[in-house]
């Protein structure tokens, strides 16, 4: 049986705190005990506060794809138009639910190392008199590259377009609020940048998908699919469609709780600096980004274009098997292309970073690939003057 890796710096999910773990461990309860309800209830409130939100939020127990394929069941009808953004995998994902629930897919699309054009979505919604929604991914991890959902989200308000944003690993990722970025129904997982447990999608929905969702033909009841089951049950009643998975909101709690202690700009800021500073470590062992511009990188994930010579299965595997840390490879079409190491979470410190970068040169040198030894961690730790001040 493979050995457990000595540390996770994958694109998620990722570790978790000693506490988090801690705290998953509490006793289980009935969820119907007034205890959980008010525990749930705390929880809801705590996600309100790291989503910087007023808008109403949902905690559906599942992982986010089913959050995603949610928002696209229960606001999409047969014939609506949707403007769906593609700048990775995730984005062009999101066509086959727009589909599946009879919607009209038009697309605007990028290569998967570039991020969208906010001129180029005024154009496509000028050009296109109709859309009703609009689809995008706030940060594409299998690209390592993140979208202007700031401004994107303006120019959808100025058309009268309901948007569904992916922000699962943006959230806390950067410092964002579905108010002033335009997001009506925004999907965040707690496994990302947070350092929670899978199994659970975070929710912020705004009054106009409400509506949206209330005026379908046949709005969405009785599914495991219905965000409206839980609009008429857990905020209406205090009740729950069906039985919430208790030690993931145990987890949930914990990790928001965290970063709120720690403070949204501060967890916000952290990931940026690792970020950051990773890039720099990367370009100094001579390796090239796939971003195609600095300012779109992600902050949770960096994405190393595969140099040549090397095969991505076989660095991975060596990293994982001689060195006992786990990153990722590319994703969907990018498979075979690209290399991501990871830094959400507690990763998002300059000690994983180190470890990282210095068993990455490590690697590298064992397969025949050049390097200067010392000069990734170098340019890493250069990057970090002023950490903590």
């Amino acid at each position: 049986m493979m050995n457990w890796p000595v540390m996770n710096l994958s694109g998620g999910p990722v570790e978790m705190t000693s506490r988090t773990l801690r705290d998953m461990a509490r006793p289980m309860m009935y969820h119907y005990d007034p205890a959980f309800i008010e525990f749930f209830d705390h929880t809801c409130q705590l996600l309100q506060q790291v989503y910087r939100t007023k808008y109403d939020v949902v905690i559906m127990q599942s992982e986010a794809v089913l959050g995603l394929e949610a928002a696209a069941a229960c606001l999409i009808s047969p014939g609506d138009k949707v403007l769906n953004l593609v700048s990775g995998v995730y984005g062009k994902f999101y066509q086959d639910f727009i589909e599946k629930y009879g919607g009209v897919t038009i697309e605007v699309a990028v290569p998967y190392n570039e991020a969208v054009d906010p001129d180029d979505v005024r154009r496509a919604l000028r050009d296109n008199p109709g859309i009703k929604f609009l689809s995008v991914v706030h940060s594409e991890t299998p690209s390592g590259t993140v979208n202007p959902v700031k401004e994107i989200g303006a120019i959808a308000k100025e058309f009268g377009v309901i948007t569904i944003v992916d922000t699962v690993s943006g959230l806390a990722g950067e410092v964002l609020s579905p108010e002033e970025w335009g997001m009506d129904v925004a999907i965040a997982g707690p496994q990302k940048c947070l350092g929670g447990p899978p199994g659970l999608s975070l929710m912020a929905i705004s009054p106009a998908a409400w509506q949206a969702m209330e005026n379908r033909p046949a709005p969405v009841r009785g599914t495991f699919l219905s965000i409206l089951d839980w609009k008429t049950t857990w905020l209406e009643q205090r009740r729950f469609p069906y039985t919430p998975s208790v030690s993931d909101v145990y987890g949930l709690e914990s990790v928001l709780t965290q970063a709120l202690e720690e403070g949204i700009e501060q967890v916000a800021a952290r990931h940026a600096t690792i970020a950051r500073a990773c890039r720099a470590g990367v370009k100094a062992l001579g390796l090239e980004l796939w971003p195609a511009r600095e300012e779109i990188a992600a902050p949770a994930v960096t994405a190393i274009k595969l140099p040549p010579g090397l095969v991505d299965a076989h660095l991975r595997r060596h990293i994982r098997q001689r060195y006992g840390i786990m990153i990722s490879g590319g994703y969907g079409e990018l498979l075979g292309q690209l290399f991501r190491l990871g830094h959400m979470g507690q990763a998002a410190h300059p000690t994983y970073l180190a470890a990282q970068l210095a068993i990455l040169e490590r690697s590298l040198a064992d397969l025949g690939y050049p390097v200067q030894w010392g000069a990734g961690v170098g340019a890493a730790m250069a990057a970090l003057e002023g950490w903590g001040d």
